[in-house]
């Protein structure tokens, strides 16, 4: 009588064959295999050899990464560069400091002339004295208005050239004309300084222009 073929073995946990688990086991232990950490081997003196080149490598790549940082280090060089702006600045601020003085004083020394002026010639040299003081004004404040823009301390007191008191038309029209023409000197050194700022440039020439058209008048009330 034939014997008959024996039944395949079940697993006890699944109830399938339990030929049917080698195959998943094969694979995960194929899955092992790719991620196992394989012991590093004792190195002979080939290897050490190797591994010391690889090492070289790894530090011939690593040198751009820490020659990439210099200029990091470099960066601080505009600070140190826009020293010279700020003391070009210094300076400025100093002239226009020097030139609102001598508006101030310019406000004063008109305001006192067109109290004190007498005589015929009193009516229209008192207004030439007030529109003075009008124009020296607006001079100051637009001078005041850069000094502050460049961060300065604009000053709060009058050029101490004195002031001469005096009841004589001769005598106010040279004070004036002395004023007048300290004033343009000043301005002149202030242009050059501001050339390359139009807004600050542009404020400057339009003063100096009057203070010039200023002497000029001065000069010709003087007969000259």
């Amino acid at each position: 009588m034939p014997k008959k073929e024996s039944a395949p073995r079940k697993s006890a946990m699944t109830g399938k064959p339990a030929g049917a688990m080698k195959a998943p086991r094969a694979m995960k232990a194929a899955g092992a295999r790719k991620i196992a950490v394989v012991p590093k081997p004792a190195l002979d003196d080939e290897d050490s050899a190797l591994d010391l080149d690889l090492d070289l490598d790894i530090e011939e790549e690593e040198a751009p990464v820490r020659k990439a940082a210099a200029p990091r280090r470099t960066a601080a060089e505009p600070t140190r560069k826009a020293a010279a702006p700020k003391a070009a600045s210094a300076k400025l601020v100093q002239l226009l400091n020097e030139s609102l003085g001598w508006e101030l004083r310019a406000q004063a020394m008109y305001a006192h002339y067109a109290a004190y002026v007498k005589g015929l010639e009193s009516l229209s040299l008192a207004e030439h004295f007030e529109e003075e003081v009008t124009e020296s004004l607006g001079h100051a404040k637009k001078v005041r208005g850069i000094i502050a823009a460049l961060g300065g301390e604009a000053v709060s007191t009058r050029d101490d050239t004195e002031i001469v008191h005096t009841e004589d038309t001769s005598v106010m029209l040279e004070e004036a004309l002395k004023t007048e023409s300290a004033a343009a000197a000043a301005y002149q050194k202030i242009v050059p300084l501001v050339k390359d700022h139009p807004v600050f440039y542009h404020a400057i020439y339009h003063i100096l222009k009057d203070e010039t058209a200023a002497v000029i008048e001065v000069e010709t009330l003087l007969g000259r």
